[in-house]
């Protein structure tokens, strides 16, 4: 081979075009080792991964499609949305009784005499999962909460509150928010389900405190969640990533860091991977920790110019990137192995790896 058909065959590799690729084919990168088949799993449980997917847009109803699709494949047994769950304010704060929202003495659940007042913005967010359902009752929707549902930015202020009291408020909004789908007791919480444990963190609070809120809380619970996954898989699941290469690498700074470092001090080792969404792409990482980080992100509105150029923080790889819309797969068996599957609004598997009991999850080719 010609030096330049190296080079050819090399950027192939990396993009995922092969021969040529048009101006509407979405951009990929991948680490160009040859992939391993993928060992067997008998799942006994199948988690939907979507993140940034609360808004209407035509990129959302085609991602939608293919999640119906693959449900009709292999049905999902819950869902998990990774933040950014109504675009591009959050709950409406002026509905009828909507102010009066408050959070209980913990801090993260709804005081229990509060009856939230019905908001049509939720539908932005279980309208296009309405197809889901099992056995007869729908599949149930656990959130965690993104920058967008807690939004005090200009343009998504309202009168007669504070930033502070808007991001509270909107919190608040979302963990009272009721429905037969929507399954959010606190802003952050514990799920566990089969042989997985999910921890869902307010990862708002990595970017700084807010809304009265302060991350001690987050990592109070990181610690005792942890506790119970010596023997299980376990999951952490924000909005935030602890890692990217995608548009908001340049938040994981410094206070970013020391903020995360106390997270994953106190997840001491145990946590196999984050679930996470902010970016707008696709992305399997392997933090400078060790542990696997997927961010799923392009469920609405997607970030066609990423290229993937740095990953941050420093010490952390990058295994796969696509600017596809679409979605993650997570599956997990009864001895604790698992694996995860990124699929495009088309249906076709992008980038599957797989993880022993214990275990990373290495690239592996998707069946």
């Amino acid at each position: 081979m010609t030096g330049r058909g190296a080079r050819l065959a090399l950027l192939a590799a990396l993009t995922g075009c092969h021969g040529s690729c048009s101006p509407g084919t979405p951009y990929q990168q991948r680490d160009p080792r040859p992939l391993a088949a993928a060992p067997p799993l008998a799942a006994v449980l199948r988690i939907l991964h979507v993140g940034d997917m609360g808004d209407d847009t035509p990129q959302q109803r085609a991602v939608a499609g293919a999640v119906e699709a693959a449900h009709r494949r292999a049905p999902f047994d819950l869902v998990v949305s990774a933040g950014d769950n109504l675009y591009p304010c959050g709950p409406d704060v002026d509905l009828p009784g909507a102010r009066a929202c408050a959070f209980g003495p913990d801090g993260s659940s709804v005081a229990p005499d509060f009856a939230p007042p019905a908001d049509p913005r939720f539908e932005l967010l279980e309208r296009p999962l309405q197809a889901l359902d099992g056995g007869g009752l729908p599949v149930t929707l656990h959130p965690a909460l993104g920058n967008h549902d807690v939004a005090s930015w200009t343009g998504c202020g309202a009168a007669g509150l504070s930033a502070e009291r808007l991001s509270r408020t909107r919190a608040c909004l979302e963990v009272a928010h009721r429905s037969p789908r929507w399954r959010m007791p606190g802003r952050h919480y514990v799920v566990d389900r089969g042989p997985a444990r999910l921890v869902f963190v307010d990862s708002n609070l990595l970017r700084g405190d807010y809304g009265g809120f302060g991350l001690e809380a987050e990592v109070e619970l990181v610690r005792s969640a942890a506790a119970g996954c010596a023997a299980r898989p376990c999951f952490l699941v924000g909005h935030h990533p602890p890692a990217t290469a995608g548009g908001h690498r340049d938040e994981v700074a410094a206070d970013y860091l020391s903020r995360l470092g106390r997270i994953e001090e106190a997840a001491g080792g145990r946590i196999s991977a984050w679930l996470v969404g902010h970016d707008h792409d696709l992305q399997h990482l392997r933090s400078a920790a060790g542990y696997d980080v997927f961010v799923s992100g392009n469920g609405s509105r997607a970030r066609p110019g990423e290229r993937f150029e740095r990953v941050s923080p420093p010490g952390a790889e990058l295994l796969f990137g696509s600017t596809a819309p679409g979605f993650g797969v997570l599956e997990v068996g009864a001895d604790g192995s698992w694996g995860y599957r990124f699929e495009d609004a088309q249906g076709a598997a992008l980038h599957c790896c797989a993880a022993p009991p214990g275990g990373r999850c290495r690239p592996v080719a998707c069946r």
